[in-house]
């Protein structure tokens, strides 16, 4: 009887706090708009359903948004959250609440306190150290490594060559994990001509079990997830794709070892490419085995399938628009001619008019649509004229920014190229567009994207010519994905 009451009163001060807290985070955003809710999960039922419902749920809010200053709010249970829809408050945002949203959570067990998902303290003196690591001159050493996995993924298109339309996303992924792994690594994975292993097998089923959490409510607490098989499941393919790397990690530490007694006062390795891996040993801090792994992992996995779907949505919509493929076209003949060898530095900084596709295709097809951080203090936003409450999350919506007609103009979902010009993005917001985040906690690996976009895109379009049908409903799991897959047809030039 006394454990009861104990339990029962731990239970009421607990309520009480939260009923208190809750009523001053009610109070602070009373002018802000909110869809009807209902007892104990607030707005819960907004995120029920399938994948493409929550995002035509998403879209309904950014709506709402839009009507009121770009600002909407949600109770998710206990938490508020407030949705962002303007260029405005998400600068305040990315710029100030730097600790990512306890949804990230999630992540933790696979990428642990890789950079992706790092607490901020942790986040600030790990960046610094792998920043100068992605510094263009160091990336562009990996043209080669680009070059060479482009001109497999040509070939393995060839069986496609005028046929009937196919998923062209899992072709591109397959590429970008070669070139991934050895850049990162230092080790081939020859994904393209033998993707079906253990640790590729291990790494989806870990990425599906991760996207149903993140959207079945029931999923979430973890009290609740460790009854399921998906926890022991997820358990063990972490553990698998955590082996692969730790091996690869003591196997790199050991010849860095033996270089470092070689040459005490150097850290290259002469005549071989300078993967990311070798290039944190030896650095201001010096990483553990275990953190190296979760930086790696960090990049394999939260890097690679973004940029696969940049290249993929690309190419659907140079099918799509013939024009703007034969632009692109008359842009790699000028740089190449009829060569069709890898692109090298000098080639990549004349592709303006690709550098602008690209970056249309990233507007309109926001392939990491939210973007969710934890409000550590109360925090003004001037767009919508409230102050949001410490401990509340906000959630900024990057792809409601990019379809907002108050930021791009009235043909905001036209395929438009051009609106990258210089001459038409003077006055834009610079929080306007948010492909890879904003401000200090943006993607550090955001130009080593933009070179392997564009390497790839200029191979296969010189090498086939591509057509494809417009994109009519989409998805969203932890990223956005048309519910038909990326669907093309190419014949050879």
């Amino acid at each position: 009887m006394i454990i009861l009451l104990a339990v029962l009163a731990a239970a009421g001060v607990y309520w009480l706090y939260w009923a208190t807290r809750a009523q001053r985070m009610e109070r602070m955003t009373a002018s802000l708009p909110v869809p009807p809710t209902l007892p104990l999960i607030g707005n819960g039922m907004l995120f029920i359903g399938d994948s493409e419902k929550m995002l035509k749920n998403l879209e309904d809010l950014a709506s709402i948004a839009f009507a009121n200053k770009g600002c909407v709010k949600l109770w998710l249970g206990p938490k508020l959250y407030i949705a962002i829809g303007n260029p405005e408050d998400a600068q305040v945002i990315l710029e100030n609440c730097l600790d990512k949203d306890v949804v990230y959570r999630f992540l933790r067990p696979w990428l642990g306190h890789g950079l992706f998902v790092a607490p901020v303290g942790l986040w600030k003196s790990h960046r610094k150290v792998l920043l100068p690591v992605f510094h263009n001159k160091i990336v562009e050493e990996y043209l080669g490594v680009i070059a060479e996995q482009s001109s497999v993924l040509v070939d393995r298109l060839a069986e496609k060559s005028g046929k009937e339309e196919f998923d062209v996303l899992k072709y591109i992924t397959a590429c970008t994990l070669d070139i991934v792994f050895e850049t990162a690594m230092g080790e081939r994975m020859d994904v393209q001509r033998t993707p079906d292993t253990p640790y590729l097998r291990a790494r989806h089923t870990v990425m599906t079990i991760l996207n149903m959490r993140l959207f079945k409510v029931w999923l979430q607490p973890d009290c609740l997830f460790n009854l399921t098989a998906y926890a022991k499941q997820q358990r063990d393919n972490i553990d698998l794709t955590h082996k692969f790397t730790d091996e690869v990690v003591k196997k790199k530490r050991m010849e860095y070892e033996m270089r470092k007694a070689a040459a005490p006062t150097t850290n290259e390795r002469p005549g071989k490419l300078r993967a990311v891996l070798d290039l944190l040993f030896g650095r201001e801090i010096e990483f553990t085995d275990e953190q190296l792994r979760e930086h790696i992992d960090s990049i394999t996995i939260a890097g690679n399938d973004t940029t696969a779907l940049v290249i993929a949505y690309t190419l659907v919509l140079l099918g799509v628009h013939q024009d703007v493929q034969k632009k692109v076209l008359e842009e790699q003949l000028s740089i190449f001619e009829d060569s069709k060898r890898g692109p090298e530095r000098e080639d990549i900084s004349k592709m303006h008019y690709l550098e602008r596709v690209i970056k249309e295709s990233m507007r309109l097809y926001t392939v990491v649509p939210i973007i969710a951080r934890n409000v550590h203090k109360d925090t003004y936003l001037p767009g919508c004229g409230v102050t949001i409450p410490a401990g509340a999350g906000a959630v900024v919506g990057a792809f409601a920014v990019h379809r907002s007609e108050k930021v791009w103009g009235p043909n905001v979902n036209e395929f438009d190229p051009d609106r990258f010009l210089p001459e038409r993005s003077i006055d834009r917001h610079p929080a306007a567009f948010l492909p890879f985040s904003y401000g200090s906690r943006n993607c550090i690996g955001r130009n080593f994207g933009m070179l392997i976009m564009k390497s790839i895109i200029s191979s296969v379009v010189r090498s086939y010519k591509i057509g494809a049908r417009e994109i009519d409903r989409l998805k969203i799991e932890m990223l956005l994905f048309p519910i038909n897959g990326h669907l093309i047809k190419i014949e050879r030039r």
